[in-house]
């Protein structure tokens, strides 16, 4: 007789602190995205708006990367959402910096 294998899979739950980063990632993105159309509608003369929008992504990136890395140590949780949001936080968080110490 073949012996048979059953497999059972459990479905953890996401961690807080991954979706929370992952939130804080796609707020960053939003206004990187927001920065570059007010920049180019107006022709390069937005320079206020679009430091405002910078120093704030900058902090949600921080915060965000922060916060994904802090959701690592929750117990018997899936981490899919802690790394994605750990590691765009962190790639944001160099662009942000690299496009503010090109501008100085």
């Amino acid at each position: 007789m073949k012996k048979r294998y059953r497999y059972a899979f459990t479905k953890k739950e996401e961690t807080e602190g991954g979706r929370v980063s992952v939130i804080f990632g796609t707020i960053s993105l939003c206004l990187f995205l927001i920065s570059a159309c007010l920049s180019f509608a107006w022709e390069g003369n937005a320079g206020s708006w679009i430091g405002a929008f910078g120093i704030m992504a900058i902090l949600f990136s921080i915060c965000g990367f922060v916060e994904g890395i802090k959701s690592f140590q929750e117990k018997g949780k899936n981490y899919r959402f802690s790394v994605i949001g750990a590691m765009a936080n962190g790639l944001f968080c160099v662009g942000w910096l690299a496009l503010f110490l090109i501008g100085v």
